[in-house]
């Protein structure tokens, strides 16, 4: 009876409709009801969902049905009795409904303001403070984490604001300006001189600074990348100001022992890190030869100054403890210098006390090892210096004499870098009476730092598109934060104020030359790390025992590098958007060529582009950053990949489980394989309908492993691995038993619309189809949105308009993106602009 009710309904809604309408619901009901009705419809979707036409709850399935029959997944190829003309009939009838549901709907044509997340707050006071850095001492460090929504910290909802925040930011703030104005007498300026013995080295894995230093001939060896070197007479700055650095170092034993025992490449340079509170500097050292390394650097008081051999180096023997790598001068000496081992084995070894006497332990090769290295003979540090009294920084902002009489000029640019408008003399006029009564008690000085505050902790500065800001200057803060995650510049508001980027043409070029200028870096860096939430790539890290390379090489930093400059690359050169995820190419080093199983590499870290020529790899889907982050620890299921490229590629959002909904587990003892598994999964027909449309995403990547290695057969994750006698490379172990190990792997899959593959490189090709390239396209856009404006778009036809723009330049990503920020949907207008 309810099932009659139903249909009855669509009877009458027929009948009440044009014919033309009536006819493309009666293809509806004859293609799609069978399915698509009744208490428990197939892929949890019924027909009654739709309604009688498009609205605020039912949108969604009406724009998601377009995209099923419009690319032949619905009907179901094998069931699909409905011909081309009526296939296209009922595509644009459903496209020509969700058109007049946006037509008459009222969308918002504000973004919502959104609280400033931790990055965006960083740039922003370091630019309305006219400074390089807001401070070396790690001034914001006490701000609470922001939460991420599907890897992005600009969505709105999640960018929550509590009492709790307003106090670490009056903190964080106060903590900036004291690194920058200052009251008082000039701080002296001394100079420390430390030679090798003043020089001390300590573990950063000890909770006391126990002396571990090693003293040489080129002076304190930095052997144990974990450790670092201070001054003893310079342990931190004793107070804020310009410090000359001049250091004399020497890169010890570059090329003595092979690359595939220390992990370093001989095609890498020897590398002193330099570390200066929360900043680093890195030094390239040149073997065997002393050099005078020099900087001058702000510091803020109390900064920390250490030196460490930065390396990913030195850790491929045992656990990965630097350590073990003593038991290489072992071997060499074993090998290169007989008299000098047997001398060892005579004289030193039977000493040892409390610890093993087999020859090769690593404790007894400590004061022979000539691995790569730096030495430090000698540092020297000057300082706190000054242009002038008070510093250049602190008269920029506030000018030659500051004082409370005059807050209100001195305050006014402030208030317009951090609100992103002009700034009325009347809202400034309460800040300034507070820092006029302060000044009696706080002085001039003081009184002011404290109108800076109340200024940087308005809702003006920490909220993104208040209300109260007008189009330019919104239009301006987005366009700003979009690409460089802080407050706009005057030349990008004088344009905005100008009129001068009130049309496609003109945001193109402006785009352009801020890529160009190095302005877009922060975008180019941030938004594909949030676009592949490569934040998760070690959330489930590849086991250590089974895939040592990965954690002892820090391969996952190289698989988000590659990402990285792989996006820029596109970005920089301008290439179609579908080219990234299908791209024949990609950037890979030593590192990444050794997971790829790739020859003709360089044997060094450095990044380079490398096209592929087996169809398997390039463009995000061939990428181990994708792989590994949906993957397991030991294993990999087609279902999270196949998910996570539905939603971050493809836009697909699949439905989770039905809760109401009772699924038998299904008796899988005799299954081998992930394959057999699912199958046995979906002899539950509440599960086969959603499998059917999800899996053929994931099956294709089988032949990847949790690192994103190429396999041809499953492996037995349940048995043990045996090692080396070092401990740094897996052996295989002897299996009487027929085991997953000698099962090969079965990468193919049929779409519901038809389409098959039987592996990687065939799945790649069907990306490549006109279908596949506007749904990637159509992602990219409503991400970049979603990131640009902090909720995810609703309004299909913009979306539609912005994908539609971006096919006339052939989908080229700095028209496409050019064509996101021109649109009504980032503009927040009603009318798109021609």
């Amino acid at each position: 009876m309810k099932h009659c009710r139903r249909i009855l309904a669509i009877l009458l809604l027929c009948a009440l409709l044009p014919s033309r309408a009536r006819a493309d619901l009666t293809l509806l009901k004859e293609h799609c009801a069978k399915c698509h009705s009744g208490d428990q419809p197939k892929g949890d979707f019924n027909l009654d969902d739709l309604g009688t036409m498009p609205d605020s709850d039912s949108s969604d399935y009406w724009i998601s049905s377009l995209d099923r029959v419009s690319l032949g997944e619905m009907p179901p190829a094998k069931h699909n009795r409905m011909t081309k003309q009526e296939s296209k009939r009922l595509s644009d009838f459903l496209r020509r409904e969700i058109t007049r549901y946006d037509e008459r709907t009222e969308h918002p044509t504000h973004t919502p303001p959104r609280r400033l997340n931790n990055r965006e707050f960083e740039n922003s006071v370091r630019d309305v403070l006219l400074l390089d850095h807001v401070g070396t001492h790690d001034p914001l460090a006490m701000l609470l984490g922001d939460t991420l929504h599907d890897g992005f910290d600009t969505h709105g909802e999640t960018l929550g604001m509590s009492e709790y925040h307003l106090d670490q930011y009056v903190m964080a703030i106060r903590n900036v300006l004291d690194n920058v104005i200052f009251t008082g007498p000039k701080p002296e300026s001394r100079r420390y001189e430390a030679t090798a013995e003043a020089l001390f080295a300590v573990d950063r894995n000890q909770s006391k600074r126990a002396d571990v230093t090693i003293r040489g001939e080129h002076g304190v060896e930095l052997r144990d990348p974990r450790q670092r070197t201070f001054c003893e007479n310079f342990v931190a700055a004793p107070a804020s100001g310009t410090y000359r650095i001049s250091f004399r170092a020497t890169g010890v034993d570059r090329h003595v022992y092979s690359q595939d025992r220390t992990g370093i490449y001989d095609g890498d340079p020897l590398t002193l890190r330099l570390h200066l509170g929360n900043r680093e500097l890195d030094y390239e050292m040149t073997d065997g030869k002393t050099q005078t390394f020099q900087v001058s650097v702000w510091l803020a008081e109390g900064t920390r100054l250490e030196f460490s051999h930065h390396t990913d180096g030195l850790r491929l023997i045992g656990n990965g403890n630097f350590k073990f790598q003593n038991r290489i001068a072992h071997d060499f000496i074993k090998a290169n210098d007989p008299e000098l081992y047997q001398r060892v084995l005579r004289d030193e070894v039977p000493k040892a006390k409390f610890r093993s006497d087999a020859p090769s332990h690593w404790v007894h090769w400590v004061p022979y090892w000539q691995g790569p290295r730096p030495a430090i003979e000698s540092v020297t540090i000057e300082g706190p210096s000054f242009e002038s009294w008070p510093p250049q920084r602190q008269i920029a902002l506030l000018g030659q004499s500051p004082s409370a009489e005059n807050a209100a000029a001195i305050l006014k640019p402030i208030a317009q870098r951090a609100w992103r408008r002009a700034v009325t003399d009347d809202e400034l006029t309460p800040i300034v009476k507070m820092v006029q009564t302060q000044a009696n008690t706080l002085g001039d000085v003081e009184a002011i730092k404290e109108g800076i505050v109340a200024i940087l902790v308005s809702p003006s500065f920490l909220l993104i598109n208040p209300e109260d800001s007008d189009a330019e200057s919104r239009f301006a803060t987005k366009f700003s934060y979009l690409l460089g995650s802080t407050t706009p510049d005057p030349d990008l508001i004088t344009q905005v104020e100008n009129g001068k980027l009130s049309d496609f043409d003109s945001v193109r070029t402006e785009l352009i030359h801020r890529i160009d200028s190095g302005r877009a870096d922060e975008f180019l860096s941030v938004y594909p790390y949030s676009w592949l939430q490569l934040d998760r790539i070690n959330f489930m890290a590849p086991d250590v025992d089974r895939y040592p390379f990965y954690e002892k090489k820090n391969i996952s930093e190289d698989m988000v590098h590659e990402v990285l400059a792989f996006f820029r690359h596109a970005v920089e050169t301008n290439r179609p958007v579908p080219e990234l995820l299908t791209a024949d190419y990609s950037f890979v080093n030593a590192d990444l060529a050794r997971v790829y199983g790739l020859d003709d590499v360089p044997s060094d870290s450095e990044l380079r582009k490398f096209v592929f020529e087996d169809g398997r790899r390039g463009g995000f889907l061939g990428m181990g950053a994708f792989l590994t982050l949906t993957a397991d620890t030991l294993s990999t299921s087609p279902i999270h990949r196949a998910v996570f490229v539905m939603e971050n590629f493809m836009g697909i959002h699949p439905a989770p489980p039905p809760a109401d909904v009772e699924i038998k587990e299904p008796d899988v003892r005799a299954a081998k394989t992930i394959r057999e598994v699912l199958q046995a999964h979906q002899t539950e027909a509440t599960c086969a309908a959603c499998h059917q449309n999800i899996d053929p995403y994931g099956y294709a990547f089988e032949n990847f492993d949790p690192i994103g290695a190429w396999r041809d057969h499953y492996i037995d994750v349940s048995q043990p691995i045996a090692t080396t006698e070092e401990g740094h490379e897996p052996r295989k172990t002897r299996r009487s038993n027929i085991s997953t190990a000698e099962i090969p792997i079965d990468a193919s899959a049929s779409f519901l619309s038809g389409a098959r593959y039987k592996d990687i490189t065939e799945f790649r090709t069907l990306m490549h189809n006109d279908a596949n390239r506007i749904r990637f396209v159509r992602c990219f856009v409503t991400k970049l949105l979603t990131y640009a404006n902090g909720i995810e778009p609703e309004n299909f036809t913009e979306i539609e308009a912005i994908v539609e723009r971006s096919a006339e330049h052939d989908y080229k990503i700095l028209e496409t993106m050019a064509a996101v920020i021109d649109s009504p949907l980032f503009r927040e207008t009603s009318n798109t602009n021609d």
